[in-house]
């Protein structure tokens, strides 16, 4: 059976889909928009690992909830380019990224990335050297 797409819900109405359905495909779509919005806003004021600490509180509080790792992964990806951009020498909040980024991507099926991540978060440990997520996926 085809899988249903829930934005396509969302933009139509599909009677195949439930309210509930709909709801949460229209909860997704407004989260990965203030997603965007926050990194956005977190470069332009005075305190922006408050914003870059609310995204990974968000990462927790999503894992129970329906496409909830998805959401969680682009959260944590949010808060790390935040925190790689303003206070790129904070070692301590980049290991705790890429610890929940490797759970997140494990529950999702995603092993090579999940790997990844345990890897630098376990080299930050040992070399407390800031390192990159960027440029290989």
């Amino acid at each position: 059976m085809e899988k249903l797409n829930l934005k396509d819900a969302v933009a139509f109405g599909n009677s195949a889909f439930t309210k509930l359905d709909r709801a949460e495909a229209l909860y997704e779509q407004i989260v990965e928009k203030l997603y965007a919005l926050g990194e956005d806003v977190a470069l332009r004021i005075e305190c922006p690992d408050r914003i870059a600490d609310a995204l990974i509180k968000a990462a927790h509080e999503h894992l129970g909830r329906r496409n909830g790792y998805r959401l969680a992964e682009k959260a944590l990806l949010t808060a790390y380019r935040i925190i790689s951009k303003t206070t790129p020498s904070d070692n301590a909040k980049i290991a705790v990224v890429y610890k929940m980024l490797g759970h997140v991507c494990c529950r999702q099926g995603k092993h090579r990335e999940a790997m990844k991540y345990n890897a630098l978060a376990l080299l930050l440990q040992i070399n407390p050297q800031p390192l990159s997520i960027q440029g290989r996926h």
